[in-house]
């Protein structure tokens, strides 16, 4: 290997949404995660594999942070969905998004040196703000999350002469199950929306901020189609004895058909979809507990033709042919290219590798279903492996950042239940929790062997995650995607009205302050807040008076005091947040009360489990196989690759270089002192 004097000439920074560096350790000490294991045996972590998160220990702040070197204060995205003073305090901004950015991000800093990036699926790099960079997607947790061209469906097929019947998704954009669709990026909060009935149970609208929004990542939202199945008629080239039934696609706009074949001419083993009655060759097939290879078709949107490919899973195939379920993906648009930088990227990526499977969101809490989520993840995670090292060996690059999301994702939608206490099927929710560790742990060997000598590598998560204890129930305050008004209306400062149709609203004329987004307290302030009532001169008394109403305040299950610790405005400066994208008070949970990370401390521990972050780092210009002794924050990830490769930190760095895990002799490099005096290179302030 080439030898470079204890610095490093390329950097990769790989992203893993939630891992929790406890378990980490855990499962290497079992002898599993061998790819992790490699990694620390080849470079340098702390003792407990861990870094601390800015807070909240939420997705877009730590990913800010780990872009900029900078606090939310700073840098401006303060939560998973984000607020600026003086906007209506139900209205939120989505937190992906790179046009909230305050603060320099390390790839701008990088293309003011003259080096190249490459950032793919990273949070807040979206809408891309540098010229000569190669972005893919980072508008969402899954690359082209938010670009299919149509939702992921489970058809239900049984024998009979009834209607077809059609349910499309709930669309829940409040982030509550990890994902959010469409091209809006504001939302409005609502209390409730109308619910319908489907396949046996209830499903509610967008969001419910008078219950616990963290229970609704467990509610199913694929489209669901019921359709007959009838003998084969008026088909040129169908098998004898098949069964037909009807297969709407394309939001139900378009209509292809489907066959069950008996290869054996009496036992039903397989499902085929064709274009028409009248095609000679299905455009794909499974048989049963089997997931097709590609289906390439062509849907009209807007008039236009648009190749598209998918995926369907045979989940049950009853042998005489009388019901069967399939499962059918997202459709992915394999000519648009909308959130790849330059376009020509996706196409180009589609040809070379071949099309993604977006993981399913279908449903998680049956074995059936878990089985075509870890199946489709993998299957996600493997294209991103392919696409990432097709890149990185065909595209000139001096910086490579990523994100991987499954980990949080997991942990949303398993984590509660993998409690002994909590569920009779505990170990299995334990061994779907083990087995995104070990598609993660895939996932790092397909890149360690671009350890050449002259890069280095990055191994980070942005928090960890809890389990909630069975012994106690989410407090009404703090979720993520909203406003809550559970225990700041019990404590009579968030009042609600029915409106003329009976639905609930927030009633903006009587409410004194709103508990908005994961850990945030909002005073309804006049001249400030467009509905304000609280006057200005107020303001101080009211924040004292509601910090110790949250502290005596305790839950009504157990007795126990439910906050942790409240700040003002001014203090709240300590821990890194304040300014106009924060809240009059931040408050952190007790950790037996924390919903799985975001409103407890980024320290916290819980039942074998830690929101803390991870960190490894290898390879060029990185100590080998050793320990340090020092605390590293997410902020210190920026300055310390500037300082491995030489490269100006960005503007507003606030973080520190962890010299204690460099090879060389630990001085600071020379050219620190004339690098923020640089100027911006003409055509890199933004390009959208």
């Amino acid at each position: 290997m080439a030898q470079n004097n204890g610095k490093a000439k390329k950097v990769m920074l790989l992203g893993l949404d939630g891992a929790d560096p406890t378990l980490v350790a855990r499962y290497i000490a079992q002898g599993k995660l061998p790819n992790f294991k490699k990694a620390l045996n080849l470079g340098v972590s702390t003792e407990d594999l861990s870094m601390q998160s800015v807070l909240p220990a939420i997705t877009p702040p730590n990913w800010a942070s780990i872009a900029t070197g900078a606090y939310p204060n700073t840098h401006g995205i303060t939560c998973f969905w984000n607020h600026t003073l003086g906007n209506e305090l139900d209205v939120l901004d989505y937190g992906f998004d790179s046009s909230l950015l305050k603060a320099e991000t390390i790839w701008e800093a990088y293309a003011r040196a003259g080096k190249k990036s490459i950032i793919f699926n990273y949070p807040t790099s979206w809408p891309p703000q540098v010229k000569d960079a190669i972005y893919v997607d980072g508008t969402s947790i899954y690359t082209n999350l938010r670009g299919y061209i149509d939702y992921e469906k489970l058809y239900e097929g049984e024998a009979g002469d009834f209607e077809l019947i059609e349910i499309p998704h709930t669309v829940d954009n409040t982030g509550a199950n990890c994902r959010f669709e469409g091209e809006e990026t504001t939302q409005k909060a609502e209390i409730s929306k109308d619910t319908y009935e489907g396949f046996g149970y209830t499903q509610p609208g967008l969001v419910t901020t008078t219950q616990d929004g963290e229970l609704s990542a467990d509610i199913p939202t694929a489209d669901q189609i019921k359709t007959p199945i009838k003998p084969a008629s008026g088909w040129k080239h169908a098998p004898e004895g098949a069964l037909e039934f009807i297969v709407p696609v394309n939001g139900g706009a378009e209509r292809r058909w489907g066959l069950l074949a008996a290869d054996d001419g009496a036992t039903y083993n397989r499902i085929a979809i064709y274009s028409s009655k009248e095609s000679e060759a299905p455009l794909g097939e499974a048989a049963a507990g089997e997931w097709s290879d590609w289906i390439y078709d062509r849907y009209t949107i807007n008039g236009e033709a648009v190749d598209v490919a998918y995926k369907i899973r045979v989940l049950e195939l009853d042998p005489t042919g009388e019901r069967f379920t399939f499962y059918s993906s997202y459709v992915l648009d394999l000519k648009t290219g909308k959130y790849f930088y330059p376009q020509s990227i996706g196409e180009e990526l589609y040809t070379k590798v071949g099309p993604m499977l977006q993981p399913s969101n279908y449903s998680r809490l049956n074995p059936q279903a878990d089985g075509v989520l870890l199946e489709s993840i993998e299957e996600m995670y493997r294209w991103h492996e392919e696409a990432i090292n097709y890149l990185l060996d065909n595209k000139e690059w001096d910086l490579f950042y990523t994100h991987m999301h499954g980990i949080d994702m997991f942990m949303h939608f398993y984590l509660d239940h993998t409690l002994e206490a909590a569920s009779p099927e505990y170990e299995r929710y334990q061994e779907i929790v083990y087995k995104i560790y070990e598609i993660t742990d895939h996932f790092i060997g397909a890149l360690l062997h671009r350890l050449d000598g002259e890069t280095a590598i990055f191994i980070v998560s942005d928090h960890g995650g809890v389990a909630k204890n069975p012994e106690t129930e989410h407090p009404l305050i703090g979720d993520m995607w909203g406003i809550n008004v559970g225990i700041l209306g019990q404590l009579g400062y968030t009042k609600i009205k029915e409106d003329a149709f009976g639905a609930k609203e927030i009633d903006w004329s009587r409410t004194t302050a709103v508990a908005q987004r994961a850990t945030f307290i909002y005073l309804n302030v006049k001249g400030r807040d467009p509905q304000g009532i609280v006057d200005p001169a107020d303001y101080d008394k009211t924040v004292e008076k509601i910090i110790d109403d949250l502290y005596s305040y305790r839950d009504p299950k157990t007795g126990r005091r439910v906050i942790s610790f409240a700040l003002n405005r001014s203090d709240m400066e300590v821990v890194g947040l304040g300014g106009e994208n924060s809240g009059d008070i931040f408050y952190i949970l007790e950790p037996d009360f924390t919903r799985c990370h975001g409103n407890g401390l980024s320290n916290h521990t819980l039942s074998g489990y830690s929101m803390k972050a991870l960190f490894i780092a290898l390879g060029a210009g990185v100590k080998a196989g050793e320990t340090i002794d020092r605390k590293v924050k997410v902020v210190d990830l920026v300055p310390t690759i500037c300082e491995l490769t030489e490269t100006p930190v960005p503007r507003n760095v606030e973080g520190g270089v962890i010299y204690q895990i460099l090879s060389g002799d630990g001085s600071p490099s020379p050219h620190r002192e004339n690098e923020a005096k640089q100027p911006v290179p003409a055509g890199l302030g933004g390009l959208f």
